[in-house]
């Protein structure tokens, strides 16, 4: 007993480890191939995790078997089609090793401790994100800050602004909902936390976080309405059922003035009639029309193969922002697994957002939500970061359904 717990403990301090190692996206080593320090951590912890399970019996053969199952087949989908591709071995591994790692991790550290103290890691990780974010915009270290030109900005050692929004926007929303949902008090250390991660977000001129707030809270009166008092028995999102549906639609006026408010003040806006017309014109719109062509041409089934768009796009005529060489996904996940890995792809995704959403807890609501938002925005699926919250989401909800069993 005592030594189960010293190896839940080391396994604890552990994951501190791997979450803070993978917002250091450009810091990596080399044993016989380059891999990334993140990548390296999360394989050791999951040998770990798994030598734990087997030990004391409550590995989860389904889970495992179900990213085996589809690891496998989208291989064999990738590796079917004949088109040239870049990088395929890298999103094989992903989906055969890695993925699925993070994901079981990040469900196994939610079964097997209590919620205050995953809370209190989670703010912890959170705080060691924005001093590195605070402290590499003054001293842009070389081998922490990826350097982009013109395209770097507010980003610590994430790889672009975006990523380092949409993380830190997933832990304060983390934090934030994890403490409604088991009424866990909110000192002003908090308070102050989540300040400072809302201007650090303001400071990275992210748009992907604010259109998901207000899609979130969208959502949330919508869903609203078809939660009824019986379902209150089922589910612990009772703060929803009791919160007035105009405070909401308030808080989405409240959203959006401060939103353009600080827009307007901005020497270089967030949004400005340029940015979005570049957006249509020669980004996201051009690419979108682009990947429906593709899409037409296998006739809607897709299929690929792993790494084709990069090369698709390194040697396409017309010049894409954002994509050709060092590209490896456009900027609709859904989209690009579907191409890449046909309706199998798409629809392994559509189980996976499935399985870690449930009207149990406001966190299994929203997290979920919020990173089908930012996949629908921005290449998502192929960060460790979607994993790992819609890890912690599943693992929540099979933790809920212990406790009612019990």
């Amino acid at each position: 007993m005592q030594n189960t717990k010293q190896d839940h403990n080391f396994l604890y301090s552990f994951f501190y480890l791997v979450l803070f190692t993978m917002s250091l996206s450009i810091v990596s080593i080399s044993i016989g191939m380059t891999i990334r320090v993140s990548q390296l951590m999360t394989l050791v912890m999951i040998g770990l995790v798994l030598l734990t399970d087997l030990k004391e019996n409550r590995l989860n053969n389904v889970l495992l078997i179900f990213f085996v199952f589809f690891g496998i087949l989208l291989t064999l989908i990738s590796k079917n089609s004949s088109f040239a591709k870049i990088g395929e071995i890298k999103f094989i591994i992903k989906y055969l090793v890695l993925f699925p790692s993070i994901f079981y991790i990040a469900y196994w550290v939610i079964q097997n401790y209590k919620v205050d103290k995953f809370i209190e890691m989670i703010e912890k990780v959170l705080v060691a994100y924005l001093m590195m974010a605070f402290f590499l915009a003054i001293y842009p270290v070389s081998f922490l800050y990826n350097d982009r030109g013109e395209l770097s900005g507010f980003q610590g050692t994430f790889l672009e602004t975006g990523w380092f929004a949409l993380v830190v926007g997933s832990f304060l929303l983390t934090s934030v909902l994890l403490r409604l949902d088991f009424k866990l008090k909110f000192s002003k250390w908090q308070y102050i936390l989540y300040f400072i991660s809302t201007i650090s977000i303001v400071l990275s001129k992210n748009k992907t976080v604010w259109v998901s707030l207000l899609l979130i809270l969208l959502f949330l009166i919508i869903i609203k309405s078809f939660i009824s008092n019986r379902d209150i028995i089922k589910t612990s999102v009772i703060k929803l059922i009791n919160f007035n549906s105009f405070n909401l639609v308030f808080l989405i006026l409240v959203l959006v003035l401060v939103f353009f408010g600080v827009n307007s003040i901005l020497e270089d806006p967030i949004v400005s009639i340029a940015m979005l017309e570049e957006k249509i014109q020669d980004e996201r719109g051009k690419a979108f029309l682009v990947a429906i062509n593709l899409l037409q041409n296998s006739n809607w089934i897709g299929g690929y193969g792993f790494g084709f768009i990069e090369q698709y796009f390194e040697v396409y005529t017309d010049e894409i922002i954002g994509l050709g060489g060092g590209s490896g996904m456009i900027f609709n996940s859904y989209l690009d697994i579907w191409i890449s890995v046909s309706l199998i792809g798409l629809f392994f995704h559509i189980l996976l957002l499935r399985i870690s959403f449930s009207t149990s807890h406001l966190f299994t609501m929203i997290i979920p939500f919020y990173w089908f938002i930012a996949a629908n925005t921005n290449p998502a699926i192929g960060s460790d970061y979607y994993y790992l919250f819609l890890g912690l989401s599943y693992g929540f909800i099979i933790k809920y359904k212990k406790e009612l069993s019990i």
